[in-house]
């Protein structure tokens, strides 16, 4: 963990940044790629502002599989969920996904700011409808039976969330691996490849700078109905 900055990607800029100039006073830290920020054993240090980068939560199941859950991107507040209502969710990791910056501030802070910011309250509950509707779409995703229904929801779902116009193409813009992909819908690698390769094969999706780009969104749209 270092205090330096960087950054590996293009970052999805959030609409108004004086969300991240309102906590800028606060501890600015630096994580490596596949660096945890916040283990799922120990109470969070603090509240964790992402000002540049992406982090993903996930959690591990007995058997060693990870569940990939949520990914979040600059502006988000992690973990969200303590710093609301003051329960440690045990067993949620987040980790950063290549460098990432974040403000490192204390509940009493941001509890206090929503207190006196109505923006900022508004803000925040944006988030966390925003989980709330990530995990919706999750759970709707593993309801599909086959590894290709579960392939197009979830790169729909990641279409809706980080995709951005290019032409006709769709760029998903978070660095989200093959692995990243079978860890949130519940496959192995193997099977995710194969997967997402036929789906190349057809024309529907492609890699960009190991990014995700989706070539025919109505297309890949009606190849899940």
């Amino acid at each position: 963990m270092l205090e330096s900055s960087s950054a590996g990607l293009p970052i999805k800029r959030i609409k108004d940044e004086s969300i991240i100039a309102y906590f800028n006073d606060g501890i600015l830290l630096h994580f490596n790629d596949g660096e945890t920020i916040i283990n799922g054993i120990d109470e969070p240090e603090g509240v964790f502002l992402i000002k540049t980068g992406f982090v993903k939560a996930f959690s591990i199941s007995h058997d060693g599989h990870v569940n990939l859950l949520l990914i979040h991107q600059v502006g988000d507040f992690i973990p969200l969920p303590w710093a609301l209502d003051g329960a440690h969710t045990t067993g949620l990791y987040y980790e950063a996904i290549q460098a990432v910056d974040v403000i490192k501030a204390s509940k009493n802070k941001l509890r206090t700011a929503l207190g006196n910011n109505s923006w900022l309250s508004q803000e925040i509950l944006k988030q966390a409808i925003n989980i709330v509707t990530v995990y919706t779409q999750r759970i709707q995703t593993l309801e599909f039976r086959s590894a290709r229904g579960r392939m197009i929801s979830e790169l729909l779902n990641l279409s809706e969330r980080f995709g951005e116009k290019i032409n006709q193409h769709i760029l998903i813009n978070a660095p989200i691996t093959h692995q990243d992909i079978a860890d949130s819908i519940n496959m192995n690698r193997e099977t995710a490849s194969r997967t997402l390769e036929n789906l190349f094969d057809e024309g529907l999706v492609s890699q960009l700078n190991h990014m995700f780009v989706i070539l025919d969104l109505p297309r890949l749209q009606q190849a899940l109905m």
